[in-house]
């Protein structure tokens, strides 16, 4: 066997190598894409979620909606201030952030300050909306993004009578 002859099956071979790795790293990806980073997708299947009393839909509401917050975060407060373009009398809507200070940041609507609770359904992003059933289960949850249209959101939740469809 000749030196170039070696060197052509070497080369062969690492491409190859790196072209099973990409496919590997690719079907990785879409198949985080189908679980984790679907806003349908439930974040543990197992694990159930609730919230405290605090978080919980008032007499004659339809259901309460915690949208997780930081108050360093821009798209934030634009996902609190689309929620309150209007009045909800069949929705509780809560803000949830770490500290106070966060808390002060938000004006025009309940903001708590409560780090646990933020934990316990911090997935990772911030804004996160939260429906909520009356028992404080958490039965759906959406990522909030600079062009989602909030309002609307809402507004679905409201038409359909149920908690479970933000």
């Amino acid at each position: 066997m000749t030196l170039p002859l070696a060197l052509s099956l070497l080369s062969l071979l690492v491409t190859l190598f790196a072209l099973v790795a990409v496919a590997g790293v690719y079907s990785r990806v879409r198949i985080l894409e189908q679980t984790a980073l679907n806003p349908d997708a439930a974040r543990l299947a197992a694990e159930s979620r609730t919230v405290s009393s605090a978080y919980r839909p008032e007499a004659g509401q339809v259901a309460a909606v915690v949208l997780l917050m930081d108050g360093s975060c821009a798209v934030c407060h634009q996902a609190w201030t689309m929620a309150h373009e209007r009045e909800w009398p069949e929705l509780k809507i809560v803000g949830l952030v770490t500290d106070p200070q966060m808390a002060a940041a938000f004006t025009g609507g309940t903001v708590v300050a409560d780090p646990g609770q933020w934990r316990e359904l911090f997935e990772g992003y911030a804004p996160c909306m939260y429906a909520i059933d009356p028992k404080g289960a958490v039965l759906d949850r959406r990522f909030v993004y600079g062009d989602t249209d909030v309002p609307e959101l809402l507004a679905k939740l409201v038409a359909s009578r149920s908690t479970h469809a933000l």
